[in-house]
């Protein structure tokens, strides 16, 4: 169910650095310096090509060259740039791990009857833990909930969907 030729955002350049070029990029990635892992990265269009090389880190904050980027100006038009690469560059996901951007668009089905509550339109992590957002089927609505074991049971991503084993799931969905 992957698309292989997907584009995912794994950072995001923020500002200009120094006046020589340098750039500061905020990494998505479970450690930030992976980015470089991936070098060239792809703007949006998936023809821009970046590559990188990383001067320093720290918490959480690259500092890097961009080849072909020389001067202070040239960095700060790539202000706000997002950086992607193409899906199949990631490596598998561990059992039980799963990325984001594998889980959106997911149905989500209720543990008990089977039945589609709706599906999975973002993930969050504001550093407590993962959230998972749902838009409802019936209402339109959306929920937040924790992408936990205890409440999302068993992921089935080639089959397109997600058990929740959410106890009040059936009022989940009820017209307000």
């Amino acid at each position: 169910m992957q698309d292989e030729k997907k584009l995912i955002c794994v950072a995001v350049i923020t500002s200009a650095h120094g006046i020589k070029g340098s750039v500061k990029i905020r990494s998505f990635t479970e450690y930030p310096t992976d980015i470089a892992n991936y070098s060239p990265l792809y703007g949006a269009d998936g023809t821009s090509k970046y590559e990188i090389k990383i001067l320093s880190e720290n918490g959480g904050v690259i500092i890097a060259e961009i080849n072909g980027v020389k001067s202070r100006n040239d960095a700060e038009m790539l202000g706000g740039t997002e950086l992607f690469i193409y899906r199949d560059m990631l490596p598998e996901a561990e059992e039980d791990e799963f990325y984001y951007e594998d889980l959106i668009g997911l149905d989500v089905r209720a543990t008990d009857n089977d039945r589609v509550i709706g599906n999975v339109t973002a993930i969050y992590n504001h550093g407590a833990g993962d959230i998972i957002e749902i838009k409802l089927s019936k209402s339109g609505k959306t929920e937040l909930l924790a992408f936990t074991k205890e409440n999302f049971p068993e992921v089935f991503l080639d089959e397109g969907y997600i058990l929740i084993n959410f106890p009040e799931v059936e009022f989940l969905d009820e017209e307000k």
